[in-house]
C-alpha cells in the first residue's frame, strides 16, 4: 500500500496495466502475447517490444516514454479477445483514488464516470453535454440511444434552468436596488407596491 497520495496515471499508464491484467488473465507470458500477436500479422510487437509498453521504457526521472497508440490498443484487444474498451480506464486494483490524466488539466477519479465516458454515456464535468449526447445518438444502439435521449433533454433543461435563474437573480437585484431608492425617497406603500409587479416599469 502506498504510503504516500494516491498516483495519476497518464492514459498509456493505465492502458498497460490494463494490458498486463489481460494478459496475466489469460496465463499468458510477454513471450507467449508476442507469438498471438506474430500469428496475427504484427510481428513488430516482440517481446521486447510489449515489455517496453507494459513498462513504459522510463527514463531516469520515471517519465514514460513508450506510450500506447491506438492501433496498438485495437490489436492487442483482438489478440486477447477484449473488446477495446477493457484495456481503456482505470486498472482494476488501483489504489482509491488514483486519477486518470485525460487532459493537462483535467484528471478523474471516478472509474465509472470514465468507463461511461468511454462508451458515449455519460458527458465528462464541465463539457459541453448537449454536444456530447447529441453526437452519441449518432452511434448508440436503439436501446441506448433511448437513455442518451434522456441525458440529452436532461442537460438542456438544466442549461435553461441555470439561464432562468441568472435572469430572475439579475431582476431580483434591480428590483431590491428599487425598492432602496424608493424607500429611502420616502416612497408611498402604493408607490412600493407598484415597483413589485409584474411587467412594471416605473421608478420611484
Amino acid at each position: 500500500m502506498s504510503s504516500g497520495s494516491p498516483p495519476t496515471l497518464s492514459v498509456s499508464d493505465a492502458a498497460a496495466l490494463r494490458l498486463k491484467q489481460a494478459r496475466n488473465r489469460r496465463g499468458w507470458t510477454v513471450k507467449d502475447l508476442a507469438t498471438r500477436c506474430a500469428e496475427a500479422g504484427a510481428e513488430k510487437l516482440t517481446a521486447a517490444a510489449l515489455a517496453n509498453i507494459e513498462t513504459g521504457r522510463r527514463d531516469d526521472n520515471g517519465v514514460r516514454r513508450r506510450e500506447l497508440s491506438v492501433d496498438e490498443v485495437v490489436l492487442l484487444a483482438a489478440v486477447l479477445d477484449v473488446a477495446p474498451i477493457h484495456l481503456l480506464g482505470l486498472p482494476d486494483n488501483a489504489e482509491p483514488g488514483t486519477q486518470l490524466q485525460l487532459t493537462p488539466q483535467l484528471a478523474l477519479s471516478d472509474g465509472s464516470l470514465i468507463l461511461a465516458w468511454f462508451c458515449g454515456q455519460q458527458a465528462l464535468p464541465g463539457s459541453d453535454a448537449r454536444q456530447f449526447y447529441s453526437a452519441a445518438l449518432q452511434r448508440l444502439p436503439a436501446a441506448d440511444s433511448q437513455q442518451s435521449v434522456a441525458d440529452l433533454t436532461r442537460s438542456v433543461l438544466e442549461e435553461r434552468a441555470a439561464v432562468l435563474t441568472e435572469a430572475f437573480n439579475s431582476n431580483m437585484a434591480a428590483t431590491m436596488e428599487k425598492l432602496t431608492t424608493a424607500v429611502e425617497a420616502g416612497a408611498s406603500p402604493e408607490e412600493l407596491a407598484a415597483l413589485l409587479r409584474p411587467g412594471d416599469s416605473s421608478s420611484a
